[in-house]
């Protein structure tokens, strides 16, 4: 891969200073919301839920790893640390965005009345998550650290980690600094004294330039090669150009320009946000994520259950013990009642006549004048009596003991059986989890649209929104192409690639049935709408003269096909490809006959929301190794609201 921008010895784990220079030009559209709660499901995990107008985001903020937004967030459930940053940041407003120079450290300002606080978000090793006062002292942190350099613990003022040289200002005297001792060649100088991230290094110099020793160049040669390396990432950051990675399916970096050097048997998928491409790429690095969250929750309720178990063991056995004497005590009774009563009766009547000292009158027996009670040395044991109580209340009495304790015995040891069981099965779940190989969701250059696989092998794409509608009609749609729309006004676009190959009616009729469902049919709550579809040849972008064409919308010209009376229903299932997984969507027959698990969806009352959750609780439970599956991932998936008609 010499000469590649982009390095793949392992997938890419972390945003470099430059994806995050990108992504905060993208998040200033998130200024003003409003934060409505706080979530800490993994130590260094933090997730901010906003609510922006009408919508509900989350800000996603992972020490050492990445910040972007996404719709939704794998886990709701908290760890301690949660109420820290909550107590500070709920109810507040996101009111500032920043970085310190080009470090991978940002800077998320929010106000709540009076009070302005600093979230410092490090993405560099060992960074954390910092939430600050107007004094600069720390409130919040995910974690405390005290290394050389620095000491970051509540109370604390807070210091950033030790700064790089600021590439875009440093100058010829910052260069020749720099170089001065310095041995290394000319990517290890860039990379480890300005923070320029490999791939950027990869990308604007020749493999020849960068291996060259720093010092062998020359100090103009370098201050040139930093120029280029400069004026580059302005052009990055002025115009981003994110783009995803894949091989195999799998997606293995991120990269916020097109590299013109890819290795062979990589794929570039581009994006037209950060934020977008983040949330999918990490959505399958954080599948590891999501199985560790699991995988605490077991434990930690595996904890509790053994301790509550023990307890309930230790309570067992005292018990039993009780249990034990007291049917020693009672058996005593009934063998030797005659002997136990005369004996009994001749106490009471000699501490009557002549008082408790006289008692050895009446056989081996002691007394206690302070309890009023005797005991009675049987050959089989020892039996305590109280002399002024009827003995036949006294038998009684012990025998409803006895009952009771052995009832009571009884429900202790179903609830130990219980507990053991419930400990067991929390020890198997945790076993099979942390055995499971989470799949990764494949990923290919048409996963940002609709999609589908027709029976005829006819791969159709289709618009999410009206910019990707005019995407595909504008970059991917052939003059003998298939342009597919439901006679509606407010519709996804579908392209049917041909290839040159003709198009039969069974294949039509597949594509016709997403065109049908992801239109305003759906919401309307229809049954059934028209659809029609031309040649790409007959699709013009642009409008007559004197005419206006919104975005997303085009002119057809001459005959439209027509498939009428086309059923909106949807199949959506996962299907298995190699070592991966994707979602797959279409006509219920088509989905039923690939899918491992899937579902039929029509319109109906559910909310959105619900039925994904519902859809991914079904798919998770019958394929356990696509637990990386969001809910926003089927969410994207479902035209509005619906019910699940169909499960398999």
């Amino acid at each position: 891969m010499v000469g590649s921008a982009v390095s793949l010895a392992r997938p890419k784990e972390a945003l470099t200073s430059l994806d995050l220079a990108v992504v905060l030009k993208e998040l200033r559209e998130l200024l003003g919301c409003a934060v409505r709660n706080v979530y800490v499901p993994l130590r260094d995990l933090l997730a901010l839920e906003l609510r922006c107008a009408d919508d509900i985001l989350y800000l996603v903020a992972e020490a050492g790893r990445r910040l972007h937004v996404v719709r939704y967030i794998f886990t709701t459930e908290s760890l301690g640390a949660a109420r820290q940053f909550r107590e500070f940041l709920d109810g507040s407003k996101l009111v500032g965005l920043g970085q310190l120079g080009m470090e991978r450290v940002a800077i998320l300002e929010f106000e709540r009345g009076w009070r302005r606080l600093k979230l410092y978000v490090e993405l560099l090793p060992r960074g954390v998550l910092a939430l600050v006062d107007g004094d600069g002292k720390v409130l919040a942190v995910n974690k405390s650290l005290k290394v050389k350099d620095r000491e970051v613990y509540p109370g604390a003022k807070y210091v950033p980690p030790p700064a790089l040289t600021n590439i875009l200002e440093a100058g010829a005297e910052d260069v020749a600094a720099a170089m001065r001792g310095f041995f290394g060649n000319l990517a290890q100088l860039l990379i480890r004294i300005f923070g320029v991230p490999p791939e950027v290094v990869n990308e604007v110099l020749e493999p020849e330039v960068r291996s060259a020793k720093a010092a062998e160049l020359g100090v103009e040669r370098v201050i040139e090669c930093v120029e280029r390396v400069r004026e580059f990432i302005k052009r990055v950051l002025e115009t981003p150009k994110p783009c995803l990675v894949v091989s195999s399916g799998r997606p293995v970096s991120f990269l916020p320009f097109t590299p013109t050097r890819v290795a062979e048997g990589f794929e570039v998928v581009e994006y037209r946000s950060m934020n977008q491409l983040l949330e999918d790429y990490f959505r399958e690095l954080s599948s590891y994520g999501q199985k560790q969250v699991e995988l605490s929750r077991i434990k930690e309720e595996e904890a509790k259950v053994s301790k509550t178990l023990k307890e309930a063991e230790e309570d067992l056995r005292r018990l039993e013990e009780h249990v034990v004497t007291l049917s020693k005590e009672l058996e005593l009774f009934e063998r030797n009642y005659h002997i136990i009563e005369e004996v009994w009766e001749c106490c009471r009547r000699v501490i009557k006549e002549c008082g408790w000292s006289c008692l050895e009158r009446c056989g081996p027996v002691e007394g206690d004048p302070t309890e009023g009670s005797i005991v009675l040395k049987l050959p089989e044991g020892l039996l305590k009596l109280v002399v002024y109580r009827d003995l036949v209340e006294q038998y009684s009495e012990l025998r409803s003991k006895y009952v009771h304790s052995t009832e009571k015995y009884e429900r202790a040891r179903a609830a130990v059986e219980d507990l053991r069981k419930r400990l067991d099965e929390l020890v198997r779940r945790r076993a099979s989890l942390e055995s499971l190989r989470v799949r990764p969701r494949r990923v290919s250059w048409y996963s940002r649209f609709l999609w589908v696989e027709t029976s005829g092998g006819f791969l159709a794409i289709g618009g999410r929104d009206a910019s990707q509608n005019e995407v595909i009609v504008r970059r991917y749609l052939g003059p003998r192409d298939i342009f597919m729309h439901a006679d509606i006004h407010g519709a996804a676009v579908f392209v049917i690639l041909t290839q040159g190959r003709e198009v039969g009616e069974r294949d039509l009729y597949e594509v016709a049935s997403l065109a049908a469902s992801y239109s305003k049919a759906w919401k309307a709550g229809l049954t059934s709408t028209d659809v029609f579809w031309v040649y790409g040849e007959q699709v013009k972008l642009a409008a007559p003269p004197g005419q206006y064409l919104p975005k997303g919308s085009f002119m057809v010209y001459g005959q439209r096909n027509y498939i009428r009376g086309v059923k909106l229903r949807l199949g959506i299932g996962v299907a298995y490809y190699g070592d991966s997984y994707d979602i797959v969507v279409g006509p219920p027959e088509l989905i039923a006959s690939r899918a491992v698990a899937w579902v039929e969806i029509a319109p109906g009352g559910l909310s959105v929301e619900e039925v994904s959750k519902e859809i991914r609780s079904y798919f998770i439970e019958r394929c356990p190794d696509v637990r990386g599956l969001t809910d926003s991932d089927v969410a994207k998936l479902i035209p509005g609201k619906a019910s699940i008609v169909r499960r398999g």
